[in-house]
């Protein structure tokens, strides 16, 4: 069955941007997840938009206990398309079912809670980290300067998907 929403769970806007962006190009209504508990039914098959944080995505778990998740979209620090693996193992997902990691930004004018502190500490061990990957050296730099990757391009995947859906 096709998704009939998109939900999302952001902390810096990164995760909102992306979910809102496919809403316009799929016409599906985009809901935070909070929202979304209130206005959808229960097992409303979806899409679902989370922040990557130490190799999951932020409220998954929260998310598919309510909704039918078809697709997992993680916004995360690295490039899109890394860190999948991870994502699947973490959310323990089987290999059919659709992943994707979307490269999102830093603001760290915007991080809440106590992430600034866990950001300094991601970032201090990638810059002691010998022999960095490039998409490690990608995230350190997006670490350390902050910057905004939200583009329509990195959705391309997942729209590949949704089509075909």
């Amino acid at each position: 069955m096709k998704p009939k929403a998109i939900i999302y769970s952001s902390n810096t806007g990164f995760s909102k941007r992306y979910a809102e962006m496919f809403g316009e190009k799929t016409g599906l209504p985009v809901y935070g997840i909070d929202e979304a508990k209130t206005a959808l039914e229960k097992k409303t098959p979806v899409v679902y938009f989370g922040w990557l944080m130490a190799g999951t995505v932020a409220d998954y778990r929260k998310a598919a206990k309510f909704f039918d998740i078809k697709a997992l979209c993680g916004v995360c620090l690295g490039t899109t398309g890394s860190q999948i693996g991870s994502v699947r193992k973490s959310c323990k997902l089987p290999e059919d079912f659709p992943v994707f990691t979307i490269q999102g930004g830093m603001d760290h004018q915007k991080l809440g809670g106590g992430y600034g502190f866990g950001i300094k500490m991601l970032t201090k061990f990638m810059q002691k980290k010998k022999n960095r990957t490039p998409d490690e050296e990608a995230m350190l730099a997006l670490l350390v300067s902050g910057g905004d990757f939200v583009s329509e391009e990195n959705l391309e995947k997942v729209m590949g998907w949704y089509e075909n859906a």
